[in-house]
């Protein structure tokens, strides 16, 4: 989901006004050019178009002195349930959470 908000008839970014909407949408209005639009800022999956997200939060590093990294900010980036849905994983790379033989067991 892109961030910058731009005009699609002048591209100005600078004289844009906006107004919430009943629905979460919210309505752009170019001062410039006098162009309305209504634009969706809740993520929906660009393969799929659903709504039924995950949030994958990134660390931004930069490097600060020498070879010690600092955290600069998170970035979220979302993922599908229906088309990219989490690795599960288990510690030891087993498949199953239950031991293959119980102690006492036949």
């Amino acid at each position: 989901m892109s961030l910058e908000i731009i005009c699609p008839r002048c591209e100005s970014d600078d004289d844009l006004r906006g107004t919430p909407l009943d629905d979460g949408r919210i309505q752009l209005t170019c001062e410039a050019c006098s162009i309305t639009w209504e634009r969706d800022p809740r993520p929906t999956c660009p393969t799929c178009g659903g709504d039924d997200l995950y949030h994958v939060p990134q660390v931004i590093l930069e490097k600060s002195r020498g070879s010690q990294m600092s955290v600069q900010g998170i970035h979220v980036e979302y993922g599908c349930w229906s088309c990219n849905p989490p690795e599960v994983k288990v510690r030891g790379g087993r498949t199953h959470h239950l031991p293959d033989r119980l102690d006492g067991s036949q």
